[in-house]
């Protein structure tokens, strides 16, 4: 039995009908039933087990494919009462026996095959049901017997399969191009399906491919960006590895019409097309060492070794056909999407086997324009602009015209603003007028440079010459100035051109909206950047996540924390940087069990943050609980910090003190906070030094030691409150002159240490009248471990001297 499977029968409806459809398990949606408001004409011509594929847009009458339920009654709802809309279906048909009353031509066509060619019940009855198709007449046939295999390679019957085949390949191939472009994804991706079926429907009949429908095949896989499904039909249909080796595989594709039947695979299906296909799906994948080998099979070299992997010589090679310089530059272009030096010198080698143009070797083909223009991409890749250079007066040399794409390349390469000069006047010298990617290319070079008076001049330059500017000139224009530092003029060039009504069109992308929303955040303008924000939702663009994350960011900024979580909460898959500012904005806005949640879930192996942003993340917390004056939970989330393994480094110090308003100030600055009530009644505060030493503490645990800024601000502290907190930033004076002096606590004997008790810098502090008579006797102060560094020796001395001086000044022994 063959099913017409690849046989599409469109019936466009411009009235109202009522039938009810379901999503079947192959998903495709299937009419089930008919309303009692069905019309008769409906009813007719259409049947319970029709699909509906393709549904008509809105605007421009184009047919978009459909493979839910729910969007075809989403196509069907949101229309107006009473509009008129075409549906799209397919009808899948079960065809019988050959009917010879209905096809005397094809039989009389086929009157000289002999007895053993004669068409099998299965494909005869496809004959009849493609007659039936093209006259637009269905009829119901009973389900035939399971197909038996093709008799013999090369038959009539084989032929005509094979035809079929091609013929809807060609067709929907031709067909979804027209209807949404030449590159298709997802499950939109028509050509690929169809492949699928035609593959299928091969092997449900035990027949071998041939190489022309064989490429069709590949082409369609690759055309939908499925390069492993060409390799894949490619092993199937030949039987070789398709790694160019005499590797054996396992792959194969069964029948599911009948049980045990398969595509025989037949080298004969090897051809140029064939190979260079393959080529092209290894060059998408960037596999250079497999386009290799293959290119080493085509020419019929055996035994190439290539990363330690031996080519193999297919039959034909050298008569049937041979490689030529198409496939050479295919194996070009895997050797650039590789990258890196191997990937280059791969390049290099297979430019240099080639021969040169107008002197061809024997078995070499000559290089072409595409050569050159892949070779001086590469180096240009690697930013050897010099080699770039030398290629391209070699190709000069020998005679090939450059073209746009060869001076493009060029100037991407070029470091100086001389040389993108002269390869602008060498183009229109040559004839060669730039087009809006030649210009746009040499703005990016002027703004990566921060050239942008330059790359302005060049805009008016281009508006000059009658090219005018797109959207990606205007992209690259306002990032070249936000690189620059001026985001009020980007903001301005976004502003003018979003008035001007030529250009208003250009401007309606979110990636330039968001541009403009970063440069308003940038000058802390955060409600002109929900101005922007508002004015995308009107001209129905929808902001990304970059949008939502630059917003949060400006609103932060700005102390608008409510926006900023609101916009956290809108993001339904945040990334690690959108986890970073929400966690500030929970921090800030006094939500810590939020922002601790979040980072619970990082600690806990759901990482969309990355350690730097997870150590981010703790000194928001951390600052903002200090500010807000909520220190125990400062402490639980410093506890955490180490527990999960992170080290603080300067900036989570620096963090500290500047929450906790400890920083070093100048003397003015020193004199206007001790004449302030309100800092000097703040000054006093002993929780802020009992905080630094419970740090202290915590580090002490993992032996980290401290940092010496932190350190000296911590004696400053204990001296400006005063009392036990004085004597307790003596001790830590003395606690790291003996660390110093002995390079580390006290040497004492191992048992002496299991009898001898280590204080805490927290127990001191609240039981100091218990130990004070049993300091470095008993029990003694913890080891102090201070990383002090040249520009924070000076501060450190004038804390330490500032404790000593202060006792002799009033005499008195050291406090106890």
């Amino acid at each position: 039995m063959f099913r017409a499977e690849h046989i599409y029968y469109d019936v466009y409806y411009l009235f109202t009908f009522i039938v009810t459809w379901i999503d079947n398990e192959d998903g495709y949606v299937e009419i089930t039933g008919f309303n009692q408001d069905a019309s008769p004409f409906v009813r007719s011509d259409l049947r319970v087990g029709d699909r509906v594929v393709a549904v008509e847009s809105a605007l421009g009458g184009r047919m978009w494919p459909v493979s839910s339920m729910d969007g075809v009654t989403s196509a069907c709802t949101s229309r107006l009462g009473g509009q008129p809309m075409r549906l799209k279906f397919e009808r899948v048909v079960e065809v019988g026996e050959y009917n010879t009353n209905t096809d005397t031509e094809i039989m009389n066509s086929q009157t000289s095959s002999s007895a053993q060619d004669t068409i099998s019940p299965s494909l005869a009855g496809a004959v009849d049901g493609s007659r039936q198709l093209q006259a637009g007449v269905f009829k119901a046939s009973p389900k035939a017997a399971a197909a038996p295999t093709i008799p013999f390679k090369g038959s009539q019957t084989h032929q005509l399969l094979l035809k079929r085949c091609r013929d809807v390949l060609r067709r929907y191939g031709d067909n979804s191009q027209g209807a949404a472009g030449p590159t298709f994804k997802d499950k939109y991706a028509v050509p690929a399906i169809v492949a699928d079926r035609v593959l299928e429907s091969i092997a449900d009949a035990s027949a071998t491919l041939d190489s022309k429908t064989l490429t069709m095949v590949m082409n369609a896989y690759l055309s939908c960006r499925k390069p492993e499904e060409a390799i894949r039909a490619f092993e199937v249909a030949t039987g070789m590895n398709a790694n160019g080796s005499a590797q054996t595989h396992t792959v194969t594709i069964e029948g599911k019409k009948t049980p045990g039947s398969r595509i025989v695979p037949d080298v004969d299906a090897l051809s140029l097309f064939t190979g260079t296909a393959l080529l092209r799906a290894h060059a998408i994948l960037g596999n250079i060492h497999s386009a290799s080998r293959v290119l080493a099979a085509m020419e019929g070299r055996q035994a190439t070794s290539i990363k330690g992997i031996e080519s193999i010589a297919w039959p034909g090679t050298g008569k049937q056909f041979l490689a030529d310089t198409r496939c050479y530059n295919i194996a070009l272009a895997a050797a650039v999407k590789k990258s890196g030096p191997e990937g280059l010198r791969m390049a290099i080698d297979l430019f240099e086997s080639m021969a040169e143009p107008g002197m061809g070797r024997s078995g070499k083909p000559e290089k072409s324009l595409v050569s050159y223009n892949t070779l001086i991409g590469a180096f240009a890749k690697a930013g050897r602009s010099q080699d770039a250079f030398t290629i391209f007066y070699d190709m000069k040399q020998a005679r090939i015209m450059p073209d746009k794409f060869t001076y493009t390349t060029l100037i991407k390469a070029c470091v100086e603003d001389g040389d993108v000069r002269e390869l602008m006047i060498d183009m229109r010298q040559a004839k060669i007028e730039p087009d809006i990617v030649t210009y746009n290319t040499v703005i990016k070079s002027f703004c990566d440079r921060y050239k942008w008076f330059e790359a302005l001049k060049l805009v008016t330059e281009m508006e000059t010459s009658g090219v005018s500017p797109d959207s990606m000139t205007y992209s690259l224009l306002m990032n070249g100035l936000l690189k620059a530092g001026r985001p009020g003029p980007c903001l301005t060039l976004f502003e003018s051109a979003a008035a001007d009504e030529r250009t208003t069109a250009l401007t309606e992308s979110v990636e330039l909206y968001t541009t403009a929303i970063t440069a308003a955040a940038t000058l802390g303008d955060h409600e002109r950047a929900l101005d922007l924000v508002s004015r995308m939702g009107i001209r129905g663009i929808k902001p990304n996540l970059k949008t939502l994350t630059v917003l949060m960011g400006g609103c932060i900024s700005a102390g608008k924390t409510n926006f900023a979580i609101q916009m956290y909460r809108e993001i339904r898959t945040p990334d690690g940087y959108a986890m970073k500012l929400g966690i500030r904005a929970f921090s800030e806005a006094g939500d810590f069990e939020s922002a601790a949640s979040l980072l619970a879930e990082q600690r806990d192996g759901y990482s969309q943050m990355s350690g730097k942003d997870v150590m981010a993340s703790y000194t928001y917390v951390i600052k903002a609980a200090l500010q807000q004056g909520k220190y125990d939970v400062a402490r639980n989330e410093l506890t955490e910090l180490l527990e999960s393994g992170y080290i603080p480094s300067k900036i989570t110090f620096r963090s500290i003190l500047e929450a906790l308003d400890l920083l070093p100030l100048k003397r003015t600055q020193r004199k206007l906070e001790y004449n302030d009530p309100k800092k000097a009644a703040n000054s006093s505060n002993p929780e802020k030094f009992d905080f630094l030493l419970f740090v202290l503490d915590s580090i002490h645990t993992r032996k980290i030691p401290c940092d010496g800024l932190f350190y000296a601000c911590m004696l400053f502290e204990g001296a400006r409150v005063g009392g036990l907190r004085k004597k307790i930033a003596s001790l830590l004076a003395a606690a790291r002159e003996a660390t110093n002096r002995d390079g580390a606590r006290i040497k004492i004997d191992e048992q002496e240490i299991q009898k001898r008790e280590v204080l805490t810098w927290d127990m001191l502090v609240n039981h100091y009248s218990e130990y004070r008579d049993s300091l470095n006797k008993e029990v003694f102060l913890p080891n102090m471990r201070v990383r002090i560094t040249d520009k924070d020796a000076r501060l450190v001395l004038s804390a330490e001297r500032g404790l000593t001086y202060r006792r002799r000044v009033k005499g008195s022994s050291p406090q106890r």
